[in-house]
């Protein structure tokens, strides 16, 4: 994987965790039971949208890792 992809993934993971965290906070600023859906909406997209990065990532390293250390994977 070459160095500009994995930092493409990397600022994509810090947004997407920063927009979690902005998200919780507001959460915890609202009082009570009375959570706006739409910051409840926010935190879960947030959330998931790191969660798919994450994903991502460990799937083409891994890929990479495994295509590195047997070359009959990387000729299929």
């Amino acid at each position: 994987m070459e160095i500009v992809e994995l930092r493409k993934y990397l600022h994509d993971l810090s947004n997407a965790l920063n927009a979690a965290k902005i998200n919780a906070y507001l959460l915890r600023r609202m009082h009570g039971d009375l959570l706006d859906r739409e910051t409840v909406d926010g935190l879960d997209s947030s959330l998931f949208d790191a969660e798919r990065l994450v994903s991502e990532l460990h799937r083409k390293i891994i890929g990479e890792m495994t295509t590195e250390k047997d070359p009959a994977v990387a000729a299929r």
